[in-house]
């Protein structure tokens, strides 16, 4: 499964999909991430386990995501 990035809308999409089934957004976060899931969220903003597609091994690391 991959989670949307759009802050407004974080819509869980399976794997094989580019574009979030509801909002259109891009999941591959510049061409390189796949986010997973919500780590967690605070005042500041969200955490996400995300995968590196760009590596062979294609690792596990987190993106941050900061709100304004």
């Amino acid at each position: 499964m991959s989670q949307c990035l759009n802050p407004e809308c974080l819509n869980i999409n399976p794997d094989n999909f580019q574009f979030c089934q509801k909002c259109g957004n891009k999941l591959l976060l510049v061409e390189r991430y796949w986010a997973k899931s919500i780590l967690g969220q605070g005042g500041f903003g969200r955490t996400f386990l995300a995968v590196d597609e760009f590596k062979p091994s294609k690792p596990f690391c987190v993106i941050k995501q900061f709100l304004p």
